[in-house]
């Protein structure tokens, strides 16, 4: 939409962006190195959920994901943590706000 004869039109997207008040960052585009995590994140999930099932239905994936992320993050060490999950460094980093989210 950026390189319409229209620059000024919003997508469907930046309009419901607008309407929430949210903020949306992006990337320059061919900079990898600006999104990197979320690289490293999709390849973890495709490498480690989705090509060892065959869904049935977006719901079954929908399931799985969820079921995957709760693994990663509660009961998967990372090294890059110093063999902690994900969960265990946030409640060190921020003990107040885990807590009052009961996740203690």
């Amino acid at each position: 939409m950026r390189r319409t004869a229209h620059p000024e039109r919003l997508s469907g997207f930046e309009r419901f962006l607008r309407e929430q008040q949210f903020i949306h960052g992006v990337s320059a585009p061919h900079s990898p190195w600006q999104n990197a995590i979320i690289e490293r994140s999709h390849r973890t999930d495709n490498e480690e959920l989705f090509r060892c099932f065959e869904f049935q239905s977006s719901e079954e994936r929908k399931y799985r994901l969820r079921l995957w992320e709760y693994e990663y993050n509660n009961r998967r060490p990372h090294m890059g943590l110093g063999g902690e999950t994900p969960i265990q460094v946030y409640r060190k980093l921020y003990f107040f706000h885990a807590r009052s989210r009961e996740l203690i």
